[in-house]
Parts: structure tokens; sequence; C-alpha cells
């Protein structure tokens, strides 16, 4: 394994160990540019409606396109992102999240996210743009 592999994978390590011990996420799938993490939503999670917070969501998504990114090859930050949130899951238990690279350039990375509940239901779909900060 190169240098530069091997302070990748650190990279991604130490990223991930921190998305999990601050937000409660938990990476169950991490692959070349796909990310799957998971949230066993609390009650502080939810609104007044029932329903998660959109912020939830949001940093969900966007933690979980990072480490696509991270995992692509990408270094940098979150330029831009974008939203549809589709439905309210009333009593969910638990959020889903699949990230994956659709385009990684050299400087620009494209990624989709998606949020489900436990029952397969589509709560929200995000694209990102990713700004590639350390070409190598």
């Amino acid at each position: 394994m190169s240098a530069d592999i091997q302070d990748k994978a650190k990279a991604l390590k130490i990223l991930k160990d921190d998305i999990e011990s601050k937000t409660g996420f938990s990476f169950v799938k991490v692959e070349d540019g796909i990310a799957v993490s998971e949230l066993d939503l609390q009650e502080y999670h939810f609104n007044p409606y029932g329903i998660p917070y959109g912020g939830v969501l949001f940093t969900m998504a966007d933690d979980t396109a990072g480490v696509a990114f991270l995992s692509a090859g990408g270094n940098g930050v979150t330029v831009n992102g974008h939203v549809d949130y589709l439905r309210g899951s009333r009593d969910a238990q638990k959020l889903i999240c699949t990230a994956k690279v659709r385009k990684a350039g050299r400087r620009i990375f494209y990624i989709d996210a998606d949020i489900v509940n436990e029952k397969g239901d589509d709560l929200c779909r995000f694209k990102f743009v990713f700004l590639n900060l350390y070409e190598g």
C-alpha cells in the first residue's frame, strides 16, 4: 500500500469515527464512492409534528456523501447541496442513507444521496457538489 493510499485510508477512518461519535450515525458500508449510514432515531430527533427534523436528514446525507467522496479519492468540502423532502415519516424508528458518487472529476465531484426509513419508504433525495481541494 503506497503512502498516499495509507493516508487516504487513515483520513477516511478519522472522518467516519468523528461523524459516528458526534452524530450517532453508524456506517454500515463504505467502498469506492459508496457509503451507507444508519441512525436509530431517538425522541429528540423529532419535531413537534412527530416527524424527524429536516436538519437531521440533511446532516445525515451531507456527512454520508462526504464519506462517499473521501472513499472515491476526494478530499475537500461541500460547495452545494440540494434536497427534495418527499414525505414525512411519523413513527419511524431508523433512517438509512445511501450516498453514491455519480461523477468524480479532477476538482468537482457530484454525489447523490437518498434517505429511507426502516420500511424502505423514500423520505428525501439529495444532490451534492463537493470541491476536491487536494488533487492527487
